[in-house]
């Protein structure tokens, strides 16, 4: 097959596969994919961030599960100001296998696996991005749990839930402390520390895949301080591993070298091909940057010296689009080099305290053509722009207020496109309280960064007009209004396995699975316009 017909064979592919339709709310002519809302998965709590991953079952195979976590689930005052109880503790659960999921029999309180603190102490502190342990990495199949936030009244920490224990014993990587702060950046007594995301790597060469992660510093009782990060690593003690036993600790960028360490989001990736992954980190507190890490030039991770040096190698690859959030490595653009999918998290636009020169984006950024990563800079693509979240309810105080969006995912409507077409991405609004999916404008073509963009589902569209800018009576001071961190996987194994999304709506407790799979007697879904409740006079 010469490259000519096969361009064309794709194009015929996307052509019949995904047609463009016109829907309610969305002028004719204008991009909405042929999408099905296949149902609705209701949890007894609040569902955060989804990740769907490979579990081992019981007859020696592995299935698809979806994991969550779950937090602040909270009754507040009745102008919604104050937090007066706390309906559920925070949590980490699974689906164990979403081939075995019945929409119509489905019971949140029965089907859902909830595996921490099966013995009723509250131990989870505010989990964030859980995932599953790598094959290989512990003698046990294992979930980890980076956990903490600003708001929590306790310190963050990193822990393991051994599956293969029918108690789901928990395993302490880390627990940070909770002690005054002297707000001096890089100073250990600005703790607590909260981590948000991990991932694991052999940092020292001894065969074992070790943890990486960042960490911030946040507001702790008595005081604030500003805030500080750090890139960090725990090695993995092989067959010493231990219930109670935390994991030596290792920080590669403290204070040095400036501006200091990133703070919540990050992702590993071996750029150059010497062995030795780099990482990509964000700061989100401290400066509007994404910051790229690698080892000493000549050496590894374990030569790193935070203090005295050698120091690790940096560059921000980008800066000056506003608050960065998610870190996702992948070839966007079908040019055989890896790029950085990212997206930033602005607020409102409505009040002086929740205003920003930049709105919420969706952003690409390449990787230099020559190759020097830390030398040469990277080219930055804002591929969607002008997001915001719902008008903050009630009017705040003091910012930042709601924030948008969350992260952005790469993706392909069916398997069989995957190396052959550029991937499509889809959005998650977090506060904006909407979901896109955003198509390349021209899927064979490396240099063209126009995207298509749609709405495919709405807050205030499914739960009725205005939902975000209400406050629910049970519990009072509680509005529907956020979009938590959204997973997809493909239906089937093969090549005609389509793209199935699961999107979490935060204070509705639901699950919403849409699918590019058509569904028997069934429209596909409407695409809501994007647009947003007013902010306030």
């Amino acid at each position: 097959m010469n490259k000519i017909n096969g361009r064309q064979m794709i194009l015929a592919l996307l052509a019949a596969l995904l047609p463009p339709i016109a829907s309610a709310g969305q002028p004719a002519g204008e991009f909405c994919p042929e999408i099905y809302a296949r149902g609705t998965l209701q949890a007894p709590f609040n569902v955060a961030f989804l990740h769907i991953q490979k579990f081992n079952t019981p007859a020696g195979g592995k299935s698809d599960g979806l994991l969550m976590s779950s937090f602040f689930n909270a009754v507040k005052d009745p102008e919604g100001r104050k937090v007066q109880a706390f309906s559920q503790r925070d949590l980490v659960a699974r689906l164990p296998d979403l081939n075995a999921v019945n929409f119509e029999t489905f019971d949140g309180a029965r089907d859902i696996q909830v595996l921490t603190d099966l013995d009723g102490v509250s131990r989870q502190v505010w989990p964030n991005e859980t995932s599953r342990v790598p094959d290989g990495v512990l003698p046990f199949e294992a979930i980890i749990s980076p956990q903490g936030f600003q708001s929590t009244p306790r310190a963050g920490r990193l822990t393991l839930i051994n599956l293969d224990d029918p108690k789901l014993t928990e395993y302490i990587v880390h627990q940070s402390s909770y002690q005054p702060p002297r707000c001096e950046p890089g100073s250990e007594d600005n703790q607590p520390w909260f981590y948000h995301d991990s991932r694991f790597v052999d940092m020292d060469g001894d065969q074992l895949r070790d943890l990486v992660t960042v960490r911030s510093s946040f507001i702790v009782a008595g005081g604030f301080c500003p805030p500080t990060g750090q890139l960090v690593w725990f090695k993995n003690p092989g067959e010493a591993i231990a219930p109670d036993k935390p994991w030596e600790e290792f920080i590669l960028v403290d204070k040095k070298p400036k501006p200091g360490g990133p703070e919540v989001n990050m992702n590993m990736h071996d750029f150059d091909g010497d062995g030795i992954p780099e990482v990509v980190a964000s700061h989100f507190f401290k400066y509007d940057g994404i910051t790229i890490y690698g080892a000493p030039e000549g050496g590894s991770w374990a030569d790193v010296d935070p203090v005295n040096g050698p120091f690790v190698r940096q560059k921000d690859i980008m800066r000056g689009q506003g608050n960065p959030f998610a870190v996702e490595i992948v070839d966007l653009n079908l040019d055989g080099r890896l790029d950085v999918l990212t997206s930033n998290h602005q607020g409102d636009q409505c009040f002086e305290v929740t205003s920003s020169e930049i709105q919420g984006r969706v952003i690409a950024i390449e990787q230099p053509a020559d190759g020097k990563l830390f030398d040469s800079d990277w080219v930055v693509h804002v591929i969607k722009d002008n997001i915001r979240a719902t008008p903050t309810f009630p009017e705040p105080e003091r910012g930042p207020g709601r924030l948008a969006p969350n992260r952005a995912v790469a993706f392909w409507p069916t398997r069989m496109l995957e190396d052959s077409s550029r991937p499509w991405l889809v959005v998650g609004g977090d506060e904006a309280a909407k979901v896109w999916i955003l198509k390349p404008r021209y899927p064979l073509d490396s240099e063209r960064w126009e995207y298509e963009a749609s709405v495919i589902f709405d807050i205030n569209d499914h739960y009725g007009p205005g939902t975000t800018q209400r406050l629910m009576t049970d519990p009072q001071g509680i509005s529907i209004s956020t979009i938590g961190g959204l997973a997809w996987r493909y239906d089937q194994p093969g090549p005609l396995g389509m793209a199935e999304f699961y999107l979490p709506v935060f204070e509705a407790r639901d699950i919403h699975v849409f699918s590019f799979r058509p569904v028997v007697d069934q429209a596909p879904v409407n695409c809501p316009a994007d647009v947003y409740p007013a902010c306030p006079e």
